[in-house]
């Protein structure tokens, strides 16, 4: 027979109180963590990506990886699936929100192929030397209020722009300006079958059947440098050159590629015609 109930309870005891107790665990510095979660004091971190501070705590504001980095002592928490940083080349879709005389803003509202959010600033400019490759003289001919368009970044930093100049690239729908009623396409125009009212846009060639599932390789132009400094910086240098300043326009009086005027030269005010001074009996007169 074994030992007694009372000896068995003894060394029980006596076993459990010299057992050395673990100190409590710790919570590791990288976890998977949710939303409106604990993740540190703000005695000891700084609230970093991902997370807010509130009463002396640190909280997740989504659902990621916490990391708590001892050497800068900032609480992160690596988002599974972080928004979209929009950068040139990318395709978007937007609305057109606003339209000027010379420049368009539209809204991005999502990135082509991309299912997540969009981070930054989401409002573009369209200038109207970028609508199209061939000349535009006012936006009415290509844009209207409401348009989804498909669109290229061109310049991410320090303000978002977009071009619709190619093929693949323009509106994706419209509606209709009299009775709001979606546009068809009908040949080289827009047909709304509501009113019977037909409408000029600068259409994708894939309008009514998008290629939402091609590559943005696919739907993307090429364009060497920046069509701002093409289109527009460019001509302002060369306007700056041609006005100049008052003082250096005596020295372009020859002409473009000239030189310096010639010594005696013609003179407006006087007679005497090119190349040599006027004569005595002509400044008697």
């Amino acid at each position: 027979m074994g030992k007694p109930i009372k000896e068995r309870l003894t060394y029980s005891t006596e076993i459990t109180l010299d057992a050395q107790i673990p100190p409590p665990a710790e919570k590791p510095s990288r976890r998977i963590v949710l939303p409106g979660d604990e993740v540190a004091v703000s005695e000891e971190y700084e609230s970093g990506e991902g997370t807010y501070e509130r009463d002396g705590k640190i909280y997740a504001t989504a659902p990621g990886i916490l990391n708590l980095d001892d050497t800068t002592k900032i609480a992160r928490v690596r988002l599974f699936n972080p928004p979209a940083q929009l950068k040139v080349g990318d395709i978007v879709y937007a609305t057109v929100s606003d339209i000027r005389s010379s420049m368009a803003t539209a809204q991005v509202v999502v990135l082509h192929g991309v299912e997540r959010q969009l981070s930054g600033d989401t409002e573009a400019a369209i200038h109207i030397s970028n609508v199209s490759s061939e000349y535009t003289e006012e936006f009415r001919q290509v844009f209207r209020l409401g348009d989804i368009i498909r669109a290229q970044v061109i310049q991410a930093q320090p303000s978002l722009q977009l071009t619709t100049a190619g093929p693949t690239l323009g509106v994706v729908k419209a509606l209709c300006s009299e009775c709001r009623g979606p546009l068809v396409k009908k040949g080289a125009e827009l047909y709304c079958e509501r009113c019977e009212h037909s409408e000029q846009r600068k259409m994708t060639t894939d309008y009514g059947d998008l290629m939402l599932d091609s590559p943005a390789k696919q739907l993307s132009i090429a364009f060497s440098g920046d069509r701002r400094e093409r289109r527009g910086e460019g001509r302002g240098e060369d306007r700056g050159y041609r006005g100049g300043d008052r003082g250096d326009r005596g020295d372009r009086r020859g002409g473009r590629g000239r030189g310096p005027p010639r010594r005696g030269g013609y003179d407006h005010r006087g007679g005497g015609g090119r190349g040599r001074p006027p004569r005595r009996d002509d400044r008697r007169r």
